[in-house]
């Protein structure tokens, strides 16, 4: 089987590229990669003078997809959309012209949805109307992947009728050795948020959180590790709330992203952005950290309260990420004021995770959506029974 997969480019960074690294050893075809998106400087990547004019860009990648396509012949295409109203649909726009490129040569199609816009959640209307021209388009797909069952439910609400299957992201290997870390009580409380650094991600409110925390116990420390566009004003309020104990690592990767889990006690994920299922919460997991974290995309299919960790409320009327810092310093202080809750939850996460989102795993059930796409359904069934469902499945 051939297949080829627009996908971010590593200098766009995120979830997308990650996933992407962490599976491609393990599917069982030939895949071909076109590099998509805009490049961010934040990443640590650099920029190519061409690549930061959009109208050139967006012609070069959609000539290579064009030619990838017309001369590999691949079985089907896959793309990686974000619902994401903020931005004025531009991805999806930018990435149906992708899905056009691929159904006017003839091929299958596989839409992977990675972002969704909280938004659009239980509303009639797909983006742009039903009988848009962005609906039909990508109700033109073979097949789609979401990473949430609400996502299903739009979906479906919205007249696709083709097969949507629910999916998870990934956690990659070096995340899946675990924590072998054993407690004392008497050390310190590392709290720690790792992804992108922006004001939807609830970095703000985590900030506030960690000053009531900090004055309840001073053994409270926290760490940003990523980068992002607010990471400068992230920095300037910690300042000036005069806060000890604030560490900005910034972008991390390989071993020392690895050491910067191994290290905390609790992973933080306050997050109101259009998330589908971010990559950061599953390694927490896998290294075996209690998560508290919003129900934001895929997590609430993921999260359970007292299993996983613990799950941050929603105010409709706050600033930012809608979440109230107190609130969520209660939240964190429950969990780490209990040793014994944290034990239970670390072993149950570490489990979890091996058995749902180890990067094997998560690369066979997309080789058996990828048979159902491009050979039909009895094709499928045979690649969904080879699949050891113990170890996570859909």
């Amino acid at each position: 089987m051939t297949v080829v997969i627009a996908r971010d480019r590593p200098s766009s960074g995120g979830g997308i590229v990650n996933y992407y690294r962490a599976i491609s050893p393990y599917l069982d075809c030939k895949v071909h990669f076109v590099d998509i998106g805009r490049p961010h400087g934040f990443y640590g990547l650099t920029r190519g003078a061409l690549l930061r004019i959009t109208p050139i860009r967006l012609i070069c990648e959609w000539t290579c997809l064009f030619l990838k396509v017309l001369w590999h012949r691949p079985d089907l295409v896959h793309i990686n959309p974000c619902l994401d109203l903020d931005c004025k649909c531009r991805s999806m726009k930018r990435d149906a012209v992708s899905a056009a490129i691929a159904l006017l040569l003839g091929r299958k199609l596989l839409v992977f949805w990675r972002g969704w816009d909280n938004r659009c959640c239980g509303e009639p209307e797909f983006p742009g109307g039903n009988r848009g021209w962005l609906a039909r388009i990508y109700r033109k797909a073979t097949a789609h992947i979401v990473l949430a069952t609400r996502f299903k439910e739009d979906l479906r609400r919205w007249g696709f009728e083709m097969p949507i299957h629910v999916e998870t992201t990934v956690a990659s290997d070096p995340c899946m050795q675990g924590n072998s870390k054993v407690e004392t009580g008497e050390e310190p409380i590392r709290l720690l948020f790792l992804s992108r650094i922006e004001d939807g991600k609830g970095v703000f409110e985590l900030i506030d959180a960690y000053r009531l925390l900090k004055a309840r116990d001073p053994r409270y420390l926290l760490t940003f590790a990523g980068d992002g566009p607010h990471l400068a004003a992230l920095k300037s309020y910690a300042g000036e709330l005069g806060l000890e104990g604030v560490s900005f690592p910034g972008f991390v990767a390989a071993e020392v992203k690895v050491a910067c889990y191994r290290a905390a006690t609790i992973f933080c994920f306050p997050s109101a952005y259009g998330e589908g299922m971010p990559n950061a919460v599953l390694e927490a997991m896998a290294m075996g950290l209690p998560v508290v974290a919003s129900d934001v995309g895929g997590l609430q299919d993921i999260l359970k309260a007292g299993k996983t960790g613990a799950m941050l409320v929603r105010r409709g009327d706050a600033p930012r990420s809608c979440f109230d810092p107190a609130e969520m310093a209660d939240t964190i202080e429950s969990l780490a004021t209990n040793p014994v809750l944290r034990q239970r939850v670390s072993e149950y996460n570490a489990a979890y995770a091996r058995e749902r989102f180890a990067a094997p795993v998560v690369a066979r059930r997309l080789m058996a959506i990828y048979a159902s796409v491009a050979c039909g359904a009895d094709t499928a069934q045979s690649a969904l029974r080879s699949i050891d469902f113990s170890s996570g499945g859909d």
